[in-house]
């Protein structure tokens, strides 16, 4: 998996209390706010289909859709899709009464039509073989994928580590500039301020009328985990050289 780190600089808030300085015995403080941020590829799917049926009566219409429905499902486990990943959404049947017919020479007949929706989730890896099989298998729309991460706290440690090496350095630059040296840390606030920010909509597979032969492409891309710590850093005099 493509991991890439990025440190964001931040200004470093200083908090020496000349009262404290005066005083060797009680350490000075320095706290720093440090960002970082990492690039992980997605491993969980998620789409939503749907099957819709016609016929002259409600019970007809709903049993072609279910044989449908359990045409996509039987395929999708096939794949490795497991039990837990396949939801049934909604299940609705209607009637009505519609004109069909030539122009001129129309009629009204009665129709019925029953859809059902599910929602699918898979790993990410064979969603474009999920999708080709719910489409073979009769699905009349579908809608997605949508990406996620089977563990939450996907990227939040190399973020948080990133954003540790961001404060550190922070410290070790402002002490310098000031005659000290960064002794050790006081405290730590993991994640103040954190979050996984969505990339821009991956490549969706299309429902249009590609040919049968072609297997449909899906690209989860990358989505970036940041991350904020807040340290607050001890601090002492440099120690003049010899």
């Amino acid at each position: 998996m493509y991991v890439r780190t990025a440190a964001a600089v931040a200004l470093a808030s200083l908090s020496l209390a000349p009262a404290a300085l005066a005083d060797t015995s009680t350490p000075g403080t320095l706290t720093v706010d440090g960002h970082g941020s990492v690039m992980i590829t997605p491993d969980v799917a998620s789409l939503s289909l749907s099957v819709t049926r016609s016929a002259a009566t409600s019970a007809p219409a709903l049993s072609a859709a279910n044989r449908r429905v359990n045409a996509i499902v039987h395929a999708v486990h096939g794949l490795g899709v497991p039990v837990s990943g396949v939801q049934t959404e909604s299940i609705d049947t209607s009637c009505g009464r519609v004109r069909v017919g030539p122009k001129g020479h129309k009629h009204v007949i009665r129709r019925c039509t029953a859809s059902e929706s599910l929602s699918i989730t898979s790993p990410a890896a064979i969603v474009g073989r999920v999708i080709d099989a719910a489409t073979q298998a009769g699905a009349t729309t579908i809608n997605g994928p949508d990406f996620s991460f089977a563990n939450p706290s996907a990227g939040e440690i190399a973020a948080q580590k990133a954003a540790i090496s961001d404060a550190r350095s922070q410290a070790n630059a402002a002490a310098a500039q000031l005659g000290y040296t960064v002794t050790g840390v006081q405290s730590i606030s993991l994640n103040p301020q954190s979050g996984v920010v969505s990339p821009g909509a991956a490549a969706a597979p299309s429902t249009g009328t590609a040919a049968p032969s072609t297997p449909t492409t899906v690209h989860p891309g990358a989505q970036e985990v940041d991350a904020t710590v807040a340290v607050v850093f001890t601090i002492a005099p440099a120690t003049a050289p010899s």
